[in-house]
């Protein structure tokens, strides 16, 4: 039982280093990984994690898997930017599951993001190398992702700067910004970071100003974290933000909609209703009457925008309004 627990004991702790590794180019050393492992409660000593890293690297199941920066020292350890540990192995669902994210992720995920997730996407498409589908056809032609609408191209990063202000976030550090032309950095305290599709936006203050502030992820040039805590982080709520509309979201409340459909426009609200609130009845003169709660957002307002003549705003009053005006402004530019 005793050598039982031994074993056990240490395989937890392996695998609970190589979590703490860091992909690379990022890397850290071993007293680094001492004082992660040993903070985070494992009963480990400096020169075990030196013993398990050397052990690791010079297995023929993990030796590709960590990398060791030997040029200076102390030596920087990290996980090879190319592999991927995959706990369980891979399979047939799972290959097939991870094909279609990334096919779904690509035109709306920022490449920084994407280049993170390239182990486990590489690792699916590696399986249906060794796995090809019966019948002679890849699995990329078997299964098919063909987003609805119209989408932009993800604003382009710099590389560096997405990971810099994730560690920002996640250690509450001030940071000092380059933005866009200017010459001159800024103190920035970073409080959120919101996914706008193709552009993601930094919820921050200036210096000391009180006021907030949307930065356009991709103008930032360069990013370097500070050692001060970003001030009142805990009282900002990212929510409650959002609702007051301070990026367009939303207007702040909630609306009873009553929509009139026609038929071919407004069929498939049957089976992909917009939320639990929806009430739908179909009328023998081909229309379709929809009716549900919802968020009064410019996302709404666009979505009935893009069904044109094929749907008719009954109520409530401002919201029709609105969507009229849009028509008649519209109708102005023609």
């Amino acid at each position: 039982m005793a050598g039982g627990a031994s074993i056990s004991n240490k395989t937890y702790r392996v695998i609970a280093l190589m979590q703490a590794l860091p992909r690379s180019p990022k890397k850290v050393t071993s007293s680094e990984l001492h004082q992660k492992l040993a903070a985070e409660g494992h009963d480990i000593s400096r020169r075990s994690v030196e013993r398990y890293l050397e052990e690791l690297t010079a297995s023929q199941e993990f030796g590709g898997l960590i990398h060791c920066d030997d040029s200076s020292k102390p030596y920087g350890w990290s996980i090879s930017a190319k592999s991927n540990l995959s706990i369980p192995g891979m399979d047939a669902q799972m290959a097939a599951i991870w094909d279609l994210v990334y096919r779904y992720l690509k035109p709306l995920m920022a490449k920084d993001a994407l280049i993170k997730l390239e182990p486990v996407f590489k690792e699916a498409r590696d399986w249906f190398k060794r796995h090809r589908p019966r019948g002679g056809r890849h699995w990329s032609d078997k299964v098919a992702y063909v987003p609805r609408g119209f989408a932009l191209q993800p604003a382009g990063v710099a590389q560096g700067i997405a990971d810099q202000v994730y560690q920002a976030l996640y250690s509450n550090q001030q940071i000092e910004i380059w933005y866009k032309d200017k010459t001159d950095s800024q103190r920035v305290q970073p409080y959120a970071l919101v996914d706008r599709g193709p552009v993601r936006y930094l919820i921050v203050r200036f210096w000391d100003y009180e006021d907030y502030r949307h930065l356009a992820l991709h103008r930032l040039r360069k990013v370097k974290l500070l050692d001060q805590q970003v001030e009142r982080a805990s009282s900002f709520n990212l929510d409650a933000y959002l609702r007051e509309g301070h990026l367009e979201i939303a207007h702040g409340k909630t609306i009873r909609m009553v929509l009139l459909f026609d038929w071919r426009a407004g069929a498939h609200l049957f089976e992909t209703p917009i939320n639990n609130s929806q009430e739908i009845e179909e009328s023998d003169n081909g229309t379709i009457t929809v009716t549900a709660t919802a968020e009064h957002s410019e996302e709404l307002k666009w979505w009935i925008l893009g069904f044109g003549s094929r749907v008719k705003v009954l109520s409530p009053p401002e919201l029709r309004h609105e969507i009229s005006l849009e028509i008649k402004k519209a109708n102005e530019q023609y």
